[in-house]
């Protein structure tokens, strides 16, 4: 995998723009930074209900449920911006070339690649960073005594899982658009899904 660092994202041009099959169809999803964030930021809704499940097990567990936040698990996860888009990149596979970008206005990271993947590798790619960084953590925390650690624990895992918005509605998108055996590819802004055997090529 080689990984770029691409400096800040302005606009769609930026980024890369691989080359589709003819019959690729492209994914139904947003198509602009702010339509992406109002649209994610939906699926925190059953993040939130996970959450909750979770909260609810480790009050059966202690007698007791602390829920609050820390700073420090605050900062925590915001340096784990970094290792979470890594993440992303190594999941795209060796020979991928990934770009890196910060998105200011939506004070995030974003990592990009053209390189055709399987479905299975898309939700896995999208989905890794947050259990890493969020929900296995947060399990943690559940069993894990109430106080100290427990509690910047508690924030890390949260705020982890928030960041994992837009994550959550590509695996989403993926498991209701993309059929059986086929592969996802980026081109500039938007998804595109394509059976393997369609070969021929269009410009984008």
């Amino acid at each position: 995998m080689k990984l770029s660092y691409k400096g800040f994202f302005k606009n769609n041009e930026q980024l890369p723009k691989g080359e589709l099959p003819a019959n690729a169809v492209k994914f139904k999803e947003p198509g602009d930074m702010v339509s992406l964030s109002v649209v994610s930021s939906l699926f925190l809704f059953p993040a939130l209900f996970g959450v909750i499940i979770i909260a609810i097990f480790s009050y059966l567990l202690h007698g007791e449920l602390y829920i609050g936040f820390t700073l420090i698990g605050t900062l925590a996860a915001v340096l784990c911006m970094i290792p979470h888009e890594l993440l992303h990149a190594v999941c795209f596979g060796k020979k991928a070339e990934v770009e890196l970008y910060v998105a200011p206005k939506q004070l995030s990271l974003f990592v990009v690649s053209a390189q055709p993947i399987s479905k299975a590798r898309f939700i896995f790619l999208s989905l890794l960073p947050n259990l890493v960084f969020g929900w296995i953590p947060l399990v943690v925390w559940a069993v894990l005594p109430h106080g100290g650690f427990g509690n910047h624990l508690f924030t890390f895992a949260i705020i982890s899982i928030m960041f994992g918005a837009g994550d959550y509605m590509n695996s989403f998108n993926a498991l209701r658009q993309m059929p059986k055996g086929s592969l996802q590819q980026i081109s500039g802004f938007n998804s595109y899904w394509f059976m393997p055997e369609e070969k021929q090529v269009k410009n984008e």
